[in-house]
């Protein structure tokens, strides 16, 4: 998204357009003001999708189940145009923050506060189920907290009442933690679906987490289906009404009608201009709406009446141009996902930042930054739907290998299906689920191992559990128990080294910070080869190129576990990155500092600073290396704020050489490092959600791809090898592979 001036708007429809609020896997949200100067937040589908026939109607669909929506605790549709080329549509623009940011800045809410949002989200729940509709994704990011109460927003999964499944594709549709039992098990729902969630959303409101704990999706489900909730941070007043939201069966909760007058009976304050906030996130959004008044004024005509532009990329924006054809003016409001005040935009619920005052710097000590624009632009090399969303992929032996939740698909090298294997076949439910995927997966000697939780039978704990294939033809299964401990599923399988596969297993009903342990199996006996209950709650990981043990990262700690599962050492660090190498274990730190330490003894080699810490997400992707270990490379920081690409001596810490990097939009925010070795490139996902291929010799750019640019990187899963990088976004279907030549 570019930045813009007053007078050379981009648009949408009659909208003239400030900012992108954020994206996902369907579509990008931006600040919209008309030429009244009504300010909307305006959803647009991504290009690619606009010829979609099932996307469209999706999109279709969610257009009429949030215009059958209106209430005082919801956004409503002021416009829209679901027919046009790039379909869109724009609600009102509510000023606040998430539910989920302003607990993750400022802590669990207050009684009052809990009270006025169960009684808002219950008042806007009374509004959708009269209008016929069932949200079916009601969790903390898809609540605003404004002003004059919460309100609910996004309807991208919304069904009519009369016609609900839990999906039609096959794949989980929804937030584990804030699902319905009936909705985790694909039943039929009805409204007390919702009222479900909602009980959940308060209780994470009143606690800071859910009250069914995270990990693997698939464990989460779990609990939320067979566990009893934490209720324990909810107030007493209200805890028996969350208890009954929160009842297994549908019949047993109150309806959002009843709810409201429970908290009514209990003396709900009234609340003024702000006084139902708490006071720092009170603040927060009186900061917000001061910003957002000041923003500059739209045009004061959007009519063509000069030039215009078509913006690359095939992002169907447009953009008047002055009568001297000079590109866009400047201006203060840069759009991002981190850092600065934050706002929350109705349409998704992303948050984007305001950078106040911040001048421009140009390159330091002589660093002339390119500018990509010459670099050639890559073809796909395929693209296809699949049935289910497949939230890993592993490309290896001539095979594509798709994880979703109940099956795994293998695609031959033109994205053509060439094998299936089903988890319900084998009592397995694979650990691919939740907003940031885990690995839960690894290919070695051309067979692929898939972590999940086994089946157990009625009233007896689930069991951590691997399924071992053929990756050329699916055949010859076989599935590995663990049996020394408790499991509900795979958080993070580490890989292959030495005949043992090492994995990260979960305890059903673990808290956040108990419940984690290593699983070393030994492949070739398929028996545990040692396990080990850890503390703390294991992060990011690595596998030493000898040794037989282990490294994991907790959020303040990294460990190392020997060849029989033993504790040798531990060092206070927060970890932003780990990687292993044929000598060392690399990490940089969440301050940037690159180091590596002898796996054996936790002794430092080495140490550089300046280094970009990874992304937050479930891969361990932050620092790459090549087939040998004997090459790191990682991200850097400039002196103009740009980054550049660096490959480092694994074994001395010297930089072999050091390439800065093209800029990503100006209008995106730091996303951290997000790296990938193999067939002689370095890939990076860039903040813009452009991807880059880099000669893994001298660091110069091969080649990009932009056709996916402007979704949210954070939530693209990919894998890269065997000629081939592979990209999924979980929230679709699609999965779609570049050949390592961009050609």
């Amino acid at each position: 998204m570019e930045r813009l001036g007053a007078a050379d708007p981009l648009r949408i429809g009659p909208y003239a357009l400030a900012g992108r609020l954020g994206s996902g896997g369907m579509g990008t949200v931006y600040l919209g003001r008309s030429a009244g100067g009504r300010t909307v937040a305006v959803k647009a589908v991504r290009p690619e999708l606009a010829g979609d026939t099932e996307f469209r109607e999706r999109f279709r669909r969610e257009v009429a189940a949030a215009r059958r929506v209106s209430g005082a605790f919801t956004a409503p549709v002021v416009d829209a145009d679901p027919d046009a080329e790039l379909p869109w549509m724009a609600t009102a623009f509510v000023v606040g923050l998430s539910l989920h940011r302003a607990v993750a800045s400022h802590g669990p809410l207050p009684g009052a506060a809990l009270r006025m949002l169960t009684a808002g989200l219950a008042e806007a729940l009374v509004s959708v189920h009269g209008a016929g509709v069932i949200h079916r994704d009601l969790k903390p990011p898809n609540v605003l907290l404004a002003l004059d109460g919460p309100h609910v927003i996004d309807f991208g999964i919304a069904r009519a009442a009369e016609g609900t499944v839990l999906t039609s594709t096959g794949s989980v549709i929804g937030s584990a933690p804030y699902m319905s039992p009936e909705q985790a098990e694909g039943r039929r729902l009805t409204p007390a679906s919702d009222v479900f969630s909602l009980g959940s959303t308060v209780a994470f409101a009143a606690g800071g987490a859910s009250p069914f704990g995270d990990g693997p999706g698939a464990a989460v489900l779990y609990r939320v289906v067979h566990a009893e909730p934490d209720l324990s941070a909810v107030p007493a007043g209200l805890r028996p009404l969350i208890e009954r939201c929160l009842a297994k069966e549908p019949g047993e909760r109150p309806t959002p009608d009843e709810v409201v007058a429970h908290v009514r009976r209990a003396d709900r304050p009234a609340h003024g201009a702000q006084g139902w906030l708490p006071g720092p996130v009170a603040a927060e959004v009186l900061a917000l709406r001061a910003a957002l008044t000041a923003l500059p004024a739209p045009a004061p005509t959007l009519t063509l009446t000069g030039p215009t532009e078509v913006l690359p990329g095939g992002s169907g924006l447009t953009r008047d141009l002055p009568e001297d054809g000079r590109g866009p003016s400047r201006r203060k409001l840069l759009l991002g996902l981190a850092g600065g005040t934050l706002l929350a935009g109705a349409a998704a619920g992303t948050v984007w930042a305001l950078n106040r005052d911040e001048p421009e710097r140009a390159a330091g000590s002589g660093t002339r930054r390119p500018s990509g624009n010459e670099v050639v632009e890559a073809k796909l090399g395929w693209q296809v739907r699949l049935p289910a969303a497949c939230p890993q992929l592993l490309s290896a032996n001539g095979t594509v290998a798709c994880v979703s939740l109940r099956q795994i698909r293998g695609l031959d090298g033109a994205g053509h299906t060439k094998w299936t294997v089903n988890g319900d076949d084998h009592g397995l439910v694979f650990s691919v689920t939740g907003p940031n995927p885990p690995n839960a997966a690894a290919v070695d000697g051309g067979r692929l191992h898939v972590g999940g939780a086994i089946a157990s039978a009625a009233g007896a704990a689930p069991r951590t559990a691997v399924l071992g294939i053929r990756m050329a033809d699916g055949k010859d299964p076989w599935t590995a128990v663990l049996k020394e401990a408790e499991g509900s599923g795979v958080s993070d399988f580490c890989g292959v080294r030495g005949g043992r596969a090492y994995m990260i297993s979960q305890t059903p009903g673990s808290s956040p910070a108990e419940g984690y342990g290593v699983w070393a199996l030994d492949l070739g006996s398929r028996a545990t080869a040692w396990y080990r209950a850890v503390d703390p709650r294991p992060l990011r990981q690595a596998l030493p190129y000898s040794g037989d043990g282990v490294l994991y990262a907790g959020i303040d700690r990294l460990a190392a576990l020997d060849a029989k599962g033993t504790a040798a050492w531990s060092k206070g660090v927060g970890t932003g990155a780990l990687a292993a190498t044929a000598r060392y274990a690399v990490l940089i730190d969440t301050k940037g500092v690159m180091t590596a330490l002898d796996p054996a003894t936790g002794r430092q080699a080495w140490q550089v600073p300046g280094a970009e810490p990874g992304a937050p997400t479930a891969q361990d992707d932050g620092i790459a290396t090549d087939e040998q270990g004997t090459v790191v490379y990682a991200l850097w920081g400039d002196q103009d704020r740009g980054l550049s690409l660096a490959a480092t001596e694994a074994a001395s810490g010297r930089t072999r050489w050091r390439m800065p990097l093209p800029p990503d939009d100006p209008g995106s925010a730091r996303l951290g490092a997000r790296l990938l070795y193999a067939d002689g490139n370095v890939y990076r996902i860039g903040a813009d959600c452009v991807l880059w291929a880099f000669d893994a010799s001298n660091g110069r750019p091969r080649w990009k791809f932009s056709g996916w640019k402007g979704i949210d990187p954070f939530s693209l899963v990919w894998s890269a090898g065997d000629g081939r990088l592979c990209l999924t976004n979980p929230n679709t279907t699609t999965v779609a592979a570049l050949h390592a030549n961009g050609s």
